[in-house]
């Protein structure tokens, strides 16, 4: 056998030449070297314990080579070299809430095994105080806060300053929520910085202002509120001083309104609100506070730049404070401040649709269908971040239906039924009806209904089907069905000149119907008593009782109407006109017509915010009228059943 001598040279230079190039930190895998196994990272306060294993029955690595890096520039790699049976290391003097990698490698005699790496972030267990608070009284603040969330032993330190000028410091137990200092003097700012003092150091200090001398036993924030505009009210504890308080009762205007440490509340008359507050100590007895709060009246009457409003609802936050609006021609979605007339956010889509609007669920969740080539459903934050987006495959014209028990439901042309999640947008069942969709409703069992231009069917909550009516040609785009739920019937407004149909809810038997004389009809709405109030497009307004009768009808300056109707607790009925003469109409129980204003293109229903103003949509900009009621809040009473157009009772 012949060798070739120069061949083997060459190898065995090139050997040479890789192990002397070899980094001790580059992995090479020879059988003779063994990773380690479970490395877990415990996070802790500027620090990290690392534990690992080596491999069962595998001989011990003469060290660990232990390396962290962060993901911070300003620092690089750093390593420490540890004992060969050691499976535990605590690495300190890190940032806390920063994110490092940390890496355990075996070192054998003949190089360095493969390296494991995971990651943690040290977070403090040095928890400082929250809502930390100063309240000014006569020569004397009262501080109080929150206790810090831990099971570890600590005690306050609090430090009293003028003009930067530290005066005085005050120790104080764990366990302690609140401290009155006193010794201080009129007219001069102080300031007060507190912290947590733990065994192993101090928390993040916080800090709070105020200056004694002329005080209130009540503050109330905003100071000076709009009409309807939340507030929060609460009492000094620095002007109650002589005694620990047991209870509280507050009173607005001479009437008793709350029994809780703080109020929450809206004032709807503009001008002087007295609220009063009397207090009982510990020993029985009481001492008394009151402030007058000059209260604004309504900031603003028009939202200008909305676009345009085509036959959709309009839809308010629980608690009122916030209008969602969505315009057809600009294709956004509009959440705008209710007392101030400022936009919140917007959103806009690729479509919108023309009739179909908004619904908010109890959770401050916002829905809308859209238009769009894959039929759109998006669930929205209260803060306009889109949740989820769910595809239906064809145009959604017709709003959802929100549960309080947690289901979306929507409805798209080609008339499939879907319902969701509220809270991921997983489809939870579905069924295909016919038809393009009309609308969507639910009653207080949770039974849903379904009307298209082929019919009305109704499912229970868990996709059943109940029964179905078909024949029924329920007008398309928007808000069609409206529930009674006093004397169980389902209304459908209906296509041509068939007017509207009343169905029994549980069998879906009709109960009747009432023909009109000119269109399509639109939006219906339900008093208290079960009457139904609905429009017609190129026709009359009607009111119609649940046995099927008119109750009345207006004809006068017949319109190219797509309005609905909003109902107010006063038993009045209000809607806009949308050609001449322009004009927002108030009927009474009668049916009796009083022209209130007039006003320029309209075509969206109307709403009655809770702040007792008409909310309407004109060509370009939202308007508002102060009609001075409230909504009803009894059966169907505006376009999308309530104020949230949740078109649900449920």
């Amino acid at each position: 056998m012949k060798f070739n001598i120069l061949g083997i040279g060459f190898l065995f230079a090139a050997l040479l030449s890789l192990s002397a190039c070899e980094d001790e930190n580059n992995y090479s895998a020879p059988l003779s070297r063994f990773e380690v196994e479970d490395l877990t990272i415990t996070s802790g306060d500027e620090s990290v314990i690392m534990q690992w294993k080596k491999q069962a029955n595998k001989p011990d690595p003469e060290s660990y080579i232990i390396t962290w890096v962060s993901t911070s520039a300003d620092e690089g790699t750093k390593s420490e070299e540890v004992d060969g049976k050691t499976t535990t290391y605590t690495v300190e003097d890190l940032t806390n809430d920063v994110a490092y990698t940390f890496g355990v490698q075996a070192r054998y005699a003949d190089g360095l095994a493969q390296m494991i790496k995971a990651t943690a972030t040290p977070k403090t267990t040095r928890i400082p105080v929250t809502d930390f608070k100063a309240t000014a009284g006569d020569k004397c603040v009262f501080l109080s806060w929150t206790e810090p969330v831990t099971d570890l032993n600590y005690k306050y330190e609090i430090i009293v300053s003028e003009n930067n000028n530290a005066l005085k410091t005050l120790e104080v137990p764990q366990g302690t929520k609140s401290l009155l200092v006193s010794e201080l003097s009129n007219d001069i700012e102080y300031r007060f910085d507190i912290s947590a003092v733990y065994n192993h150091g101090r928390s993040e200090t916080l800090s709070s202002s105020a200056t004694p001398g002329h005080i209130t036993a009540i503050s109330c924030l905003p100071e000076n509120p709009h009409v309807f505009e939340l507030c929060k009210l609460e009492y000094n504890p620095a002007f109650f001083i002589n005694g620990t308080i047991s209870s509280v009762q507050w009173s607005v205007n001479s009437s008793p309104v709350s029994a809780n440490e703080s109020l929450v509340t809206m004032f709807s008359i503009a001008g002087k609100n007295t609220v009063t507050i009397e207090v009982t100590f510990t020993d029985g007895t009481k001492a008394s506070g009151s402030i007058d709060i000059n209260v604004e009246n309504f900031a603003w009457s028009e939202f200008p730049n909305a676009g345009y409003q085509k036959a959709s609802n309009f839809a308010f936050s629980a608690d009122g404070q916030t209008l969602y609006s969505v315009s057809q021609t600009s294709k956004t979605l509009f959440a705008i401040n209710a007392i101030t007339g400022i936009a919140r956010w917007q959103q806009t889509f690729e479509a919108a649709t023309y009739g179909a609007g908004i619904a908010v669920g109890p959770d401050g969740k916002v829905y809308i269908g859209t238009e769009d080539k894959n039929g759109s459903l998006y669930a929205l934050t209260e803060n306009g971040t889109i949740r989820w987006t769910a595809t239906m495959g064809a145009a959604v014209k017709a709003a959802p239906a929100v549960t309080s028990d947690g289901y979306v439901y929507a409805l798209c042309d080609g008339a499939k039924l879907i319902a969701y999640d509220a809270d991921n947008g997983n489809q939870i069942w579905s069924a295909p009806l016919s038809g393009n969709a009309g609308g969507v409703a639910v009653d207080a069992e949770g039974n849903v209904y379904a009307g298209t231009s082929a019919g009305i069917w109704s499912y229970t909550s868990t996709g059943n089907k109940r029964w179905e009516s078909d024949a029924m040609l329920v007008t398309e785009r928007g808000g069609s069905l409206a529930i009674n739920g006093k004397d169980n019937i389902i209304y459908a407004v209906l296509k041509g000149k068939a007017g509207i149909a009343a169905l029994d809810l549980t069998t879906g038997v009709t109960n009747w119907t009432y023909q009109t004389t000119y269109n399509d009809c639109y939006h219906p709405v339900v008093d208290k008593d079960g009457n139904v109030y609905f429009c017609e497009k190129n026709g009359g307004l009607y009111c119609i009782t649940p046995s099927g009768s008119l109750k009345w009808k207006y004809t006068d300056n017949l319109n190219y109407t797509y309005s609905g109707f909003a109902l107010g607790e006063n038993g009045h009925a209000y809607i806009t006109q949308y050609g001449s003469p322009f004009a927002i109409l108030d009927f009474d129980s009668n049916g009796n017509a009083t022209i209130l204003s007039n006003i320029t293109q309209t075509m969206s229903p109307v709403c009655i915010g809770p702040d007792g103003r008409l909310y309407y949509g004109c060509n370009g900009s939202i308007q508002s009228y102060n009609i001075g009621t409230q909504p009803l809040r009894a059966g169907w009473y505006c376009c999308g059943g309530n104020l949230q157009g949740s078109n649900s009772l449920k």
